[in-house]
């Protein structure tokens, strides 16, 4: 049976709490971990090679606590072990990010804040190459010298066995797969998440052409590329069209698993942190979004309808809890979020880097939750509500609404008097929000990732 060989450089790289891309690398490659024990697991090397990780140094990538610790370098770095927490220049931009507020105005801090946050992550890539740079030049003496261990080889794939590049291609080069491809003959298995920044650019925090050339050149690598939904399949498939290519690789939905239900954990046995925001939050009715804060995730539509909220209700107005990590295109929401009375009052609440544990207190603790993204490519949020029986109120993205089964009230992202009478309705009315939900739990169908890694590797061993 053909070879697996499973790209985990996003993996790798990334050292935060994973979110939807990073999440379906993680959870594909974890199931071929334990069920396909001749998978190959590599990363791309500072010269753009696909190179070996031994299998333990894969188990601990794919460990939970990867995502909880500080950066480490990638392949190619001598100093890995003995480097500092955080180097000089990103101690500096911590200094600032704790004090910016006092020291410039509130309009000007998060433009500086994201400027801070992009300079700190330019400066640790350029350190990487830095180091990756001097380890080749110091290399040790040439391979016939030495035995080559099994985790340092270049991978050798044969042309029948299967090359899986899913995770964030884009931003460590789809061109390394398909040079593989040239070198090897393999056949190489892409992913499409969402063509957001070809068709939507305005809501994307990427350049449109990088983007396009990604697709571009993926059509010229891969042997099946899968999509995440029919939406998504549709999309590509019309920009294939547009850019005229005369052969484009099969596109085959492989819709994502349900995010895990995570047990509801003792209170006691959360971080002192995460305590205190369960207790911020008391007994009273709240509303759940569980979202990057960026442009397209449409927060200012949620802030136009609690302003309202606050405005009729005054101190018996629910809290609106948004938990994510900062997007891009939303410095002037947030300064506007933060200037006005419903903010003040405590009845919007922004929760970071929130573990699984309190994110299932959330969920459960939630009146209901919602959705008034844009535009997506599935919604892994909007499932993750369903597989804990709450209500989602959804935008009418095609996309969500093929993710949520039809189960929820779907609105235009931007016909406020609905999403306002809407969210108001089921605040006020708990036997509504009893009776979708127990249409939910009698009639959602969630899957889990063992599905959608057996549906993945079924799509990908298939001939055209």
């Amino acid at each position: 049976m053909a070879r697996l060989y499973i790209d985990l450089t996003t993996s790798i790289r990334w050292r935060r709490p994973p979110v939807g891309i990073v999440r379906v690398e993680r959870e594909f490659a974890r199931y071929c971990l334990l069920h396909e024990p001749d998978t190959v697991f590599c990363e791309i090397d500072a010269a753009g090679d696909y190179r070996a990780i031994e299998p333990a140094r894969a188990r601990a990538i794919l460990d939970d606590g990867w995502c909880r610790a500080e950066p480490v370098a990638p392949i190619g770095t001598q100093v890995a072990t003995a480097a500092p927490v955080r180097g000089r220049v990103q101690r500096m931009f911590d200094w600032l990010a704790a004090r910016g507020p006092k020291l410039v105005p509130a309009a000007a801090y998060p433009l500086l804040r994201d400027l801070g946050r992009v300079l700190a992550e330019h400066h640790a890539a350029f350190v990487r190459h830095r180091a990756a740079k001097k380890a080749s030049r110091d290399a040790t003496p040439p391979p016939e010298s030495q035995p080559t261990t099994e985790a340092s080889r270049r991978i050798e794939p044969a042309a029948q066995d299967l090359f899986f590049s899913i995770g964030l291609q884009w931003h460590h080069g789809a061109v390394h797969a398909w040079r593989l491809k040239q070198r090897t003959g393999v056949r190489v298995v892409e992913a499409c998440y969402d063509t957001i920044p070809i068709d939507f650019p305005e809501y994307a925090g990427s350049a449109k052409q990088p983007f396009a050339e990604h697709f571009t050149t993926i059509a010229h690598t891969a042997d099946v590329v899968f999509a995440i939904s029919d939406t998504t399949k549709a999309d590509l498939a019309a920009f294939y069209r547009r850019v005229g290519l005369f052969e484009v690789p099969p596109i085959r939905t492989v819709h994502l698993a349900t995010p895990d239900v995570h047990r509801d954990a003792d209170v006691g046995a959360l971080g002192d942190d995460e305590r205190a925001a369960l207790d911020t939050l008391g007994e009273r009715d709240y509303v759940l979004y569980v979202s990057t804060f960026e442009t397209r995730k449409n927060h200012r539509m949620l802030l136009q309808v609690w302003k309202e909220l606050h405005r009729r209700r005054g101190e018996a107005c629910p809290a609106l809890v948004v938990v994510g990590m900062f997007g891009w295109g939303v410095n002037d929401l947030w300064a506007e979020m933060q200037a006005s009375e419903v903010w003040q009052a405590g009845r919007i609440v922004m929760l970071h880097h929130v573990s699984d544990a309190l994110l299932a207190h959330l969920y459960r603790r939630c009146a209901f939750t919602v959705f008034p993204s844009i535009y997506e490519g599935w919604g892994l949020a909007a499932t993750e509500s369903l597989a804990y029986g709450k209500l989602a109120i959804v935008s009418d993205a095609p996309a969500l609404r093929e993710a949520t089964q039809g189960l929820c009230p779907s609105i235009h992202p931007f016909d406020f008097p609905r999403w306002y009478e809407t969210i108001a309705y089921y605040l006020d009315d708990a036997d509504a929000r009893a009776v979708a939900e127990s249409r939910i739990r009698a009639t959602y169908v969630p899957r889990h990732w063992s599905d959608f890694a057996l549906d993945l590797l079924a799509a990908a061993r298939a001939r055209p």
